[in-house]
């Protein structure tokens, strides 16, 4: 009966479901019940099993199915704030932002003086390659030491969204509407991969440390220590996730600062605005642009440019390609537009 039920769960949910939502819900409450079993004793474990009848058994296996599909449904409900959570927005009232800010200004000051040293040929071969190392660790830290956020996700992805605004004056959580029906199809499956690698990270991370933390406390009260060998594991596990995370939202930067790299320019032609002439200039229409959109000011010399449009049906831009509506809302999110 429950292959059955498996095959038809199999071909009501698509595959990406049961893999990032379904499937580590069901290990979780698996591994709880496996410790379980070995704190009472696997003979004891299966006497409580068969003393029960084939009607109750049938119902304490829908039950469980039912906690693993509350689980699944709660993990995908909060997604947002669980991002939210590791990027450490919860943390701003505590003294650790103020720290990773003086943190960042400290690495910037020392990287002008290794650059100073390097460009002098004073420099070391130990001062290059401390060089090196702060050029990789500020590549992903924001400029403004003001917007250093609490935790490294933070930065990381705090740091790709500051690109477009730094760059070319574009605020990505206002252009970002706009600007994706222009990405091709390559570029949205990218995005989408991205997204679905980061969520399983710190999904698994997250419930690897409760399993570690809550089985461990569980089995430390029943005194049942050789079983902390299937515990404690989980600890070290959500921090490789963890850290897993840190190098997947590196290359959802990545993808967010291209995105505005290859189609800004889509936005200006739909908006029928002109287009900076030079890299000079660019920031600052911009900003007029950004302003535009979100207050309606900013745009009292603007000339609206017009080209002839080509015949219906002659070209296929990437507005009338199919949207992955789920890489929209999720890359909305992580900028702020929640």
């Amino acid at each position: 009966m429950f292959t059955e039920l498996w095959k038809s769960l199999g071909g009501s949910f698509d595959k990406g479901w049961l893999r990032n939502l379904f499937i580590p819900a069901l290990v979780f409450w698996g591994a709880g019940l496996w410790v379980w079993v070995q704190i009472t004793g696997v003979d004891q474990a299966l006497k409580m099993w068969e003393g029960h009848s084939t009607e109750e058994q049938v119902f304490l296996g829908a039950a469980g199915l039912l906690i693993v599909f509350f689980t699944t449904i709660l993990l995908e409900a909060f997604e947002g704030p669980l991002i939210r959570l590791y990027e450490g927005y919860w943390l701003f009232w505590t003294g650790l932002p103020g720290r990773r800010k003086r943190e960042l200004e400290d690495k910037m000051e020392r990287r002008r003086q290794l650059r100073a040293r390097v460009a002098t040929n004073q420099a070391t071969l130990a001062e290059k390659a401390e060089l090196s190392r702060i050029d990789t660790e500020l590549a992903h830290r924001p400029r403004d030491p003001e917007r250093s956020m609490p935790t490294r996700l933070g930065d990381i992805l705090r740091t790709g969204e500051d690109y477009a605004r730094e760059r070319y004056g574009l605020d990505p959580i206002v252009l970002w509407p706009r600007l994706f029906p222009h990405l091709g199809e390559s570029l949205r499956e990218a995005l989408g991969a991205t997204q679905e690698q980061l969520d399983l990270a710190l999904r698994l991370a997250t419930l690897s440390l409760i399993y570690g933390v809550v089985g461990s406390v569980f089995v430390a009260l029943r005194r049942a220590w050789p079983v902390l060998w299937w515990t404690l594991p989980a600890l070290p596990i959500a921090w490789l996730l963890w850290r897993s995370a840190h190098q997947i939202a590196m290359g959802y930067a990545g993808l967010l600062r291209s995105s505005f790299d290859l189609h800004r320019f889509d936005v200006y032609d739909d908006l029928h605005w002109p287009k900076p002439a030079s890299p000079e200039v660019e920031r600052e229409q911009g900003v007029d642009l950004t302003l535009y959109l979100l207050e309606g000011i900013g745009a009292k010399e603007v000339v609206y440019t017009h080209e002839e449009e080509e015949p219906q049906g002659e070209s296929e831009t990437a507005a009338d390609r199919p949207a992955s509506r789920s890489v929209w809302e999720w890359i909305c999110r992580i900028l702020g537009c929640r």
